[in-house]
């Protein structure tokens, strides 16, 4: 490893990944901070609607996870297309994404109607079920456009487009604070939805992400020798077999994961809310951290999935060795600040002293964890990376 992190080509390797991977990991933290701001925005309506959108989001966040699993294997797919100059594969991916993103819609969507069942198994708070179910089917309408936008984002983060993608989400950002201002207290006839109109907020958020970048992949100059929709082109199961190959395990990997946080949210939601909204500040907190590694893996996968189309093993290696040591440097600043001022940190959240002392410990716990989450993303970006 270190042979490689002495040589003279670590430079220009440094700077064509920063290149990519600050862009991407604006774009990872915009979009996590919209649930930064939600859950802000719920803990100041009342600690009910933060215990509430923290149950809601344990529910549906894995399931949405599953599905960006496969949406992730397009970036290594395009990635080392473009390195190999097959142009016309480009094409095929985005396509047959677009169906995959029509195709998973529909389990999940499915899945979510019936979350109420299991969130009476778990003996979640009786009082915060109904407003629970009436923030999960606000966000139903919003899963189409969220996986149609995640195809569009793979495949221009493979084509190395990150800058575009970063502009797009944080101007996204405005338009979710003010629908949720609208939709939660009523504003402009609207009616006061509480911390349900969070959850239409997000919908509207989420649609407005996927015409903006599908606007931006049909008309960019960039993009003017690749042939995306000439005519129309039904489902390609050779295509879907390559595009699943990557993404199942993947899929399986870090829906898994964040499966064991969901689960392990889901099961607070027996206890009170104070300790429910505690538990959902230090998880927004972390995940709010771990979009930094992770947007890095996205340059590394990127970076990597290149140099295997090149068929360059010395390029390969450079590039992942740099990306994991890029994530160890953030997730020990991250630790230490974490560590360094917790009460801060969760006053930005909640000012209630029960809530405040609850996060602080579990802020605490969050930051033993933090070095071996940013080793582990990076390292699988390089693994994506080479298929």
């Amino acid at each position: 490893m270190f042979n490689y992190l002495t040589q003279p080509e670590i430079k220009n390797e440094s700077r064509e990944m920063l290149k990519l991977a600050l862009p991407a990991v604006i774009s990872q933290v915009a979009q996590m901070s919209m649930g930064a701001i939600d859950t802000i925005m719920a803990g100041n309506l009342s600690t009910k609607a933060l215990a509430a959108i923290s149950v809601g989001s344990n529910m549906l966040f894995p399931l949405l996870v599953f599905s960006m699993g496969l949406f992730m294997s397009l970036n290594p797919l395009v990635a080392q297309a473009n390195g190999a100059q097959r142009f016309n594969k480009l094409g095929e991916y985005l396509r047959q994404g677009l169906y995959l993103a029509l195709i998973a819609t529909i389990p999940t969507i499915l899945i979510v109607s019936q979350l109420e069942t299991l969130m009476i198994m778990i003996g979640v708070q009786e009082s915060i079920i109904p407003v629970v179910v009436n923030y999960l089917k606000a966000l139903t309408w919003g899963i189409l456009p969220l996986y149609l936008f995640l195809v569009l984002r793979s495949v221009n983060e493979g084509l190395f487009s990150t800058k575009a993608i970063m502009f797009i989400t944080i101007s996204a950002i405005p338009f979710n604070v003010f629908f949720n201002y609208v939709l939660m207290y009523g504003y402009f006839g609207f009616p006061e939805l509480g911390a349900v109109g969070l959850g239409y907020a997000t919908s509207i958020v989420w649609s407005l992400l996927f015409i903006v970048l599908l606007l931006y992949t049909l008309l960019t100059k960039k993009y003017a020798h690749l042939t995306f929709f000439t005519h129309f082109h039904k489902p390609d199961l050779k295509v879907f077999k390559e595009i699943l190959q990557i993404g199942i395990p993947l899929s399986l990997t870090i829906g898994l994961e964040v499966l064991m946080f969901g689960a392990v949210g889901l099961f607070i939601g027996r206890y009170s809310v104070e300790i429910i909204a505690a538990h959902q500040i230090a998880t927004n907190f972390s995940g709010l951290v771990f979009m930094v590694p992770l947007g890095l893996s996205i340059a590394v996968t990127a970076r990597v999935g290149h140099a295997a189309g090149r068929k360059s093993p010395h390029d390969i290696k450079r590039a992942a060795y740099l990306g994991l040591l890029f994530a160890i440097i953030f997730m020990l600043i991250a630790m230490l600040v974490t560590i360094s001022i917790p009460t801060r940190l969760v006053n930005i959240y909640s000012s209630e002293l029960n809530v405040v002392n609850i996060a602080v410990k579990l802020f605490y716990m969050a930051a033993l964890f933090m070095l071996c989450d940013g080793i582990q993303v990076a390292a699988s970006g390089a693994l994506r990376g080479m298929k």
